[in-house]
Protein backbone atom coordinates (compact mmCIF):
# COMPACT_ATOMS: atom_id res chain seq x y z
CA UNK A 1 0.00 0.00 0.00
CA UNK A 2 1.33 3.48 -1.11
CA UNK A 3 1.02 6.54 1.21
CA UNK A 4 0.05 9.73 -0.57
CA UNK A 5 2.43 12.83 0.49
CA UNK A 6 1.94 15.21 3.55
CA UNK A 7 -0.33 11.97 4.71
CA UNK A 8 0.55 12.57 8.94
CA UNK A 9 -1.78 11.89 12.19
CA UNK A 10 -5.21 12.76 10.93
CA UNK A 11 -6.37 16.07 13.83
CA UNK A 12 -9.53 16.07 15.26
CA UNK A 13 -11.09 19.32 15.09
CA UNK A 14 -12.15 18.88 18.88
CA UNK A 15 -8.36 18.87 19.63
CA UNK A 16 -8.02 22.63 18.08
CA UNK A 17 -8.23 25.41 20.72
CA UNK A 18 -10.97 27.99 19.43
CA UNK A 19 -9.93 30.46 21.77
CA UNK A 20 -6.26 31.62 21.96
CA UNK A 21 -7.03 33.87 25.01
CA UNK A 22 -9.30 33.45 28.41
CA UNK A 23 -12.21 35.57 28.17
CA UNK A 24 -11.96 37.80 31.42
CA UNK A 25 -8.84 38.99 30.80
CA UNK A 26 -9.37 39.88 27.06
CA UNK A 27 -12.52 41.52 28.33
CA UNK A 28 -10.37 43.44 30.90
CA UNK A 29 -7.85 44.74 28.62
CA UNK A 30 -10.58 45.71 25.87
CA UNK A 31 -12.55 47.40 28.40
CA UNK A 32 -8.91 49.34 29.52
CA UNK A 33 -8.08 50.09 26.13
CA UNK A 34 -12.13 51.39 25.06
CA UNK A 35 -11.22 53.48 28.66
CA UNK A 36 -7.43 55.28 27.71
CA UNK A 37 -8.70 55.78 24.42
CA UNK A 38 -11.52 57.94 26.11
CA UNK A 39 -9.45 59.73 27.90
CA UNK A 40 -7.20 60.57 25.11
CA UNK A 41 -9.97 61.74 23.19
CA UNK A 42 -11.62 64.00 25.68
CA UNK A 43 -8.53 65.57 26.58
CA UNK A 44 -6.74 66.33 23.67
CA UNK A 45 -10.34 67.14 21.61
CA UNK A 46 -10.65 71.35 20.53
CA UNK A 47 -13.43 72.84 23.47
CA UNK A 48 -16.42 73.40 22.81
CA UNK A 49 -16.65 76.93 24.99
CA UNK A 50 -15.77 80.15 22.63
CA UNK A 51 -12.73 81.98 24.22
CA UNK A 52 -14.16 84.63 25.98
CA UNK A 53 -14.10 88.02 24.04
CA UNK A 54 -11.86 90.66 25.40
CA UNK A 55 -14.56 93.88 26.60
CA UNK A 56 -15.56 96.77 24.04
CA UNK A 57 -12.90 99.53 23.00
CA UNK A 58 -9.98 97.30 24.95
CA UNK A 59 -7.42 99.27 22.71
CA UNK A 60 -8.51 102.64 24.81
CA UNK A 61 -7.24 101.50 28.41
CA UNK A 62 -3.69 101.17 29.79
CA UNK A 63 -2.10 98.13 30.01
CA UNK A 64 0.77 97.13 32.11
CA UNK A 65 3.15 94.13 31.70
CA UNK A 66 4.76 91.86 34.40
CA UNK A 67 4.33 88.78 36.87
CA UNK A 68 1.47 88.36 39.26
CA UNK A 69 3.52 87.93 42.71
CA UNK A 70 -0.26 87.86 44.19
CA UNK A 71 -3.53 85.89 43.11
CA UNK A 72 -6.14 86.30 45.60
CA UNK A 73 -9.48 87.51 43.46
CA UNK A 74 -10.25 90.49 43.49
CA UNK A 75 -7.00 91.75 44.32
CA UNK A 76 -4.29 91.09 42.02
CA UNK A 77 -0.76 92.16 42.65
CA UNK A 78 1.60 92.16 39.96
CA UNK A 79 5.81 93.00 39.98
CA UNK A 80 6.04 95.52 36.47
CA UNK A 81 8.45 95.51 33.91
CA UNK A 82 7.59 99.41 33.96
CA UNK A 83 6.69 102.12 36.38
CA UNK A 84 3.41 103.69 36.43
CA UNK A 85 3.23 106.54 38.38
CA UNK A 86 6.57 105.52 39.79
CA UNK A 87 5.71 101.94 40.74
CA UNK A 88 6.82 98.40 40.13
CA UNK A 89 5.16 96.89 42.75
CA UNK A 90 1.24 97.49 41.57
CA UNK A 91 -2.04 96.55 43.27
CA UNK A 92 -5.19 96.21 41.06
CA UNK A 93 -8.54 95.49 41.84
CA UNK A 94 -10.72 93.41 39.61
CA UNK A 95 -14.70 94.59 40.02
CA UNK A 96 -17.04 91.75 40.26
CA UNK A 97 -18.41 92.51 36.97
CA UNK A 98 -15.11 92.03 35.18
CA UNK A 99 -14.57 88.52 37.23
CA UNK A 100 -15.44 86.89 34.07
CA UNK A 101 -12.36 87.49 32.12
CA UNK A 102 -9.79 86.63 34.72
CA UNK A 103 -9.00 82.54 35.07
CA UNK A 104 -7.94 82.38 38.42
CA UNK A 105 -6.35 78.79 38.12
CA UNK A 106 -4.40 80.66 34.73
CA UNK A 107 -3.41 83.68 36.87
CA UNK A 108 -2.27 81.14 39.59
CA UNK A 109 -0.39 79.16 36.96
CA UNK A 110 1.54 82.14 35.65
CA UNK A 111 2.31 83.98 38.90
CA UNK A 112 3.98 80.22 40.22
CA UNK A 113 6.41 79.95 37.59
CA UNK A 114 6.64 83.79 36.81
CA UNK A 115 5.24 83.52 33.38
CA UNK A 116 4.38 86.99 31.69
CA UNK A 117 1.03 88.62 31.99
CA UNK A 118 -0.61 91.35 30.56
CA UNK A 119 -3.30 93.51 32.65
CA UNK A 120 -5.46 96.06 30.73
CA UNK A 121 -6.51 98.42 33.44
CA UNK A 122 -8.26 102.15 34.68
CA UNK A 123 -7.42 104.13 37.70
CA UNK A 124 -11.23 105.32 39.11
CA UNK A 125 -10.75 107.19 42.30
CA UNK A 126 -6.82 106.92 42.62
CA UNK A 127 -7.14 102.47 42.39
CA UNK A 128 -5.98 100.58 39.81
CA UNK A 129 -8.75 98.74 38.40
CA UNK A 130 -8.12 95.66 36.17
CA UNK A 131 -10.08 95.24 32.99
CA UNK A 132 -8.63 92.57 31.29
CA UNK A 133 -5.95 90.53 31.07
CA UNK A 134 -3.90 88.21 28.42
CA UNK A 135 -0.68 86.65 28.26
CA UNK A 136 1.92 89.16 27.75
CA UNK A 137 3.61 89.07 24.20
CA UNK A 138 6.88 87.85 25.62
CA UNK A 139 5.09 84.73 26.90
CA UNK A 140 2.68 84.00 24.12
CA UNK A 141 5.55 84.65 21.04
CA UNK A 142 2.84 87.15 19.23
CA UNK A 143 5.41 89.91 19.65
CA UNK A 144 1.95 91.95 19.72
Amino acid sequence: MRKSPGAGPAVLLEDVPTKPWAFWPTSIGAFALAALLGVGIWLFSPSDLSEIQPPPNIESYDYVDGVLSEVQLPILVMNAYDTVEGEEKLTFRVPEANLRYFDVVHLRAHSSIGLPTRLYYERIKGELVAVYKVDAPANSGSGQ
